[in-house]
């Protein structure tokens, strides 16, 4: 099987920037103080990022990789017009049941569900996260 590297890079100069746009937010809303204590207490700086920013930081870092994951799950252009048909993404197999004198309704139906319920069942095992990460930064003074 080849790995359809394009499809990665593509992924990756597409959700990065918007995670960093997003994960950024949580960070400014983090203290300045709170670095600087621990600076006092001694931590290092991967110390006071992975014990202290990290775990404030979690949630938002959850609805942002949620969010990712959602865009390039339902990614349709991309992987049709790069890949071609040698590796298809879900959306893109889709297609098969379209053909030029009929839709099978059945099929597509079926085709949607299962197509949709990694995004369902990724959200509900994230769900606390995901309340708390969306409604962090949503009021501000």
């Amino acid at each position: 099987m080849r790995w359809p590297w394009g499809m990665i890079w593509v992924y990756q100069l597409i959700c990065m920037p918007l995670l960093i746009w997003v994960v950024r937010g949580y960070f400014e809303d983090i203290s300045v103080e709170i670095e600087q204590a621990a600076q006092l207490d001694g931590y290092r700086w991967y110390e006071i990022f992975l014990r202290i920013l990290l775990p404030l930081i979690k949630p938002g870092v959850v609805s942002s990789a949620l969010l990712a994951f959602i865009f390039a799950w339902n990614s349709f252009t991309f992987p049709l017009l790069l890949n071609a048909f040698r590796v298809q993404t879900v959306t893109v197999s889709v297609l098969r049941y379209l053909a030029s004198d009929s839709v099978h309704y059945g099929q597509m139906a079926v085709a949607a569900t299962i197509t949709a319920l990694p995004e369902v069942i990724l959200a509900i095992l994230i769900q606390k996260h995901l309340v708390r990460g969306l409604s962090f930064g949503a009021v501000k003074g």
